[in-house]
């Protein structure tokens, strides 16, 4: 009797024992400074959320983002593949392990019975998966019309449904990362702050390269073992300084948006930006794949999650989604500064009066505002060069209206000759034909 009093007792205390190593090894209570190894930073001030499966334990981790570090603030069951290891070949019921991101959600009313209330489907294969061999598709996070058991998927990640409805709270698409490991790793320490500022201080040199340096140096922050697609780059050089050296000049800017880590590869989820002074361009969502080599951060993988119309890119517009925005601010505001050109050259001729640099602003087709036709416009104009000894015109307030082959402008313009001055209210209505701009219509109010 004494006996099997004891050996209950031994029993209980051993299961107290292994529940607290079990809490202490999965739990990040206040006042710990343990975090999953995986997660890094997100580049936001705080309410970014990631999500963690762990497959050995079949569970599922919700940490919390809180500007400084990730928080688990909630977990749930969770059933993985039928088959143990890391996913390799379709229909494997193996589930994949890596970083992975939502890209749709379905609803009920969307789904088969058999994925319960609402699916997430992730981005797998990804660049990383494909160059491995790994193959695949349609792996999701879903409910399920069944009870949940151990181990009981073809590769998904599945859940109860009343917790897929409580998790889907905190699931924004394309942003939220899902990490899929066999077993989780902790580390302590501030070692993720060091981390997220070297990768961010990384990328932002490599943009600055793009943005900037040469083709060499730009090369010079990838691993030589991964060549990137570089077959737009004489373009891109073109463009670039083209458009730098005129008034629609651009920069190309990156946001650090989710940090995360597998297997000593850092997952990088960025947002590219084109900036004008007019206005942003955004380019899309990128993964960025960088590993240490030698003491030295270096990109070893790339590709787009989405662009920014939200439609996954094909192969041919992700290698040129830059040329191609770049060359649409020649279409937003390449017409606004070629006509800030023709006003400008309009000015400068008309003060020196060079007749035949002024008579080239002009259309054909120009009527004035007392109903002259352009060449009577142009004698008028060489009989007041003649009489006065100067003519000095300046504009100010200038704004643009653009329409397709049309455009309004207007300003505030001043006329300073030998024998006549006048401020007015100048508007000047402009013909596109062939590309290039002319005034076809010119009418002034005296202020």
């Amino acid at each position: 009797m004494v006996r099997t009093i004891y050996n209950l007792l031994f029993l209980l205390l051993m299961l107290q024992v292994t529940e607290s190593v079990f809490a202490a090894s999965h739990n990040q209570g206040v006042g710990t400074e343990l975090r999953p190894a995986m997660l890094i930073a997100s580049g936001t001030e705080g309410n970014e959320y990631a999500i963690v499966v762990e497959k050995n334990n079949q569970r599922l981790f919700l940490y919390e983002y809180d500007g400084k570090r990730y928080k688990e603030i909630n977990r749930f069951k969770c059933s993985t593949g039928e088959a143990s290891g890391a996913k390799s070949v379709s229909g494997d019921k193996k589930t994949p392990e890596g970083v992975y991101f939502f890209t749709k959600e379905y609803k009920k009313k969307e789904l088969a019975p058999i994925y319960g209330t609402r699916a997430f489907p992730t981005d797998y294969p990804n660049f990383l998966d494909r160059i491995a061999g790994r193959d695949g598709h349609s792996i999701w996070m879903h409910g399920t019309n069944k009870s949940l058991k151990p181990r009981d998927s073809n590769g998904c990640v599945a859940l109860a449904n009343s917790d897929i409805e409580k998790l889907s709270k905190y699931i924004t698409l394309t942003r939220t990362p899902i990490i899929i490991v066999d077993k989780i790793s902790y580390v302590t320490g501030n070692s993720d702050k060091k981390i997220a500022e070297s990768i961010s201080n990384f990328l932002f040199n490599w943009n600055n390269a793009l943005e900037n340096d040469t083709y060499h140096e730009y090369l010079s922050y990838y691993n030589h073992k991964y060549l990137p697609d570089i077959s737009w780059w004489p373009e891109w050089n073109k463009l670039r300084e083209k458009n730098q050296s005129s008034d629609m000049a651009f920069s190309i800017e990156i946001k650090v948006s989710v940090i995360s880590m597998h297997k000593g590869i850092y997952v990088v989820l960025i947002d590219q930006i084109v900036r004008t002074s007019e206005m942003d361009f955004p380019l899309g969502t990128k993964k960025i794949f960088i590993a240490k080599k030698k003491d030295k951060l270096k990109i070893v993988g790339e590709e787009y999650l989405v662009f920014s119309n939200m439609q996954k890119p094909t192969n041919e517009n992700q290698k040129n989604i830059l040329i191609v925005t770049c060359k649409k601010l020649k279409n937003t505001f390449g017409d606004k500064q070629d006509i800030k050109d023709l006003i400008n050259t309009w000015v400068k001729a008309w003060s020196a009066k060079d007749i035949k640099q002024y008579s080239k602003c002009y259309a054909k087709n120009f009527v004035s505002q007392g109903g002259a036709t352009l060449q009577n416009w142009l004698k008028y104009k060489n009989y007041l060069n003649k009489k006065y000894d100067f003519i000095n015109v300046s504009i100010d307030n200038l704004v643009v209206k653009k329409d397709r082959n049309t455009s309004k402008v207007s300003f505030i313009q001043t006329y300073v000759s030998s024998g006549f001055r006048s401020v007015s209210l100048k508007r000047l209505e402009l013909i596109c034909g062939g590309g290039v701009w002319k005034i076809y219509r010119e009418i002034s109010k005296d202020m």
